[in-house]
């Protein structure tokens, strides 16, 4: 890519976000035991948002998204992923990866050990991963606050923001969210802050596990 990174480029990362099947992968490799995603929380968790869409499964218009963006002929990438730690895991990002390379963006997966994969993970080799996220207090700051605020360990931000991700917009937003005591405010900057991550795809979510 000429010393470029494609990632930092939003059609690009929206491009990736369109190659994706949600539903294809929730009826086929999840076998129903699972439900697509279009935010960062399920409804009816504190701070989900009821309007939160499924991003449109678009191959066509990913290639277009790619072009545009300066890669017509795509690029390559690798997908690490855990083999053993979430439902269907490796099956999950071997399928991402197809649906990655059908759009031009040709993409190996790097399945392995659980143990292995989050010291690779967290020693940042790896462009793309497929990881999940437990929200142990039921509230929206916690992916938010771990996964997609910009790093920061003075404030406890970004601990687990192994993609680099950083929206200033979304950080003031999330801030501002932490130190609302009034719940309907609260919940709703979250709301907001939320709806700047996925419009960013600075993350792209694919699907509740349902157990």
């Amino acid at each position: 890519t000429n010393g470029k990174n494609p990632l930092k480029d939003k059609r690009v990362r929206q491009a990736l976000g369109m190659a994706i099947d949600r539903e294809a992968i929730v009826k086929r490799i999840m076998q129903g035991l699972g439900v697509a995603a279009g935010d960062l929380l399920p409804q009816p968790m504190f701070g989900s948002r009821a309007d939160a869409k499924v991003q449109k499964y678009d191959p066509a218009g990913a290639k277009k998204l790619l072009a545009d963006a300066g890669y017509p002929n795509g690029f390559a990438i690798t997908l690490g992923t855990p083999n053993d730690r979430y439902i269907n895991d490796a099956e999950v990002a071997q399928a991402v990866a197809a649906m990655w390379t059908r759009i031009g963006v040709k993409t190996s997966v790097d399945s392995i050990k659980s143990t292995v994969f989050f010291k690779n993970r967290d020693e940042y080799k790896y462009s793309a991963y497929l990881a999940g996220w437990g929200a142990g207090t039921g509230e929206m700051s916690s992916p938010l606050r771990s996964l997609v605020a910009t790093q920061n360990k003075e404030k406890g931000m970004g601990v687990t923001n192994r993609g680099r991700y950083s929206n200033p917009a979304m950080d003031a937003k999330l801030e501002e969210a932490l130190r609302t005591v009034d719940d309907k405010n609260r919940e709703a900057l979250l709301q907001a802050a939320s709806r700047r991550v996925i419009n960013d795809y600075g993350i792209l979510p694919l699907h509740y596990e349902v157990t």
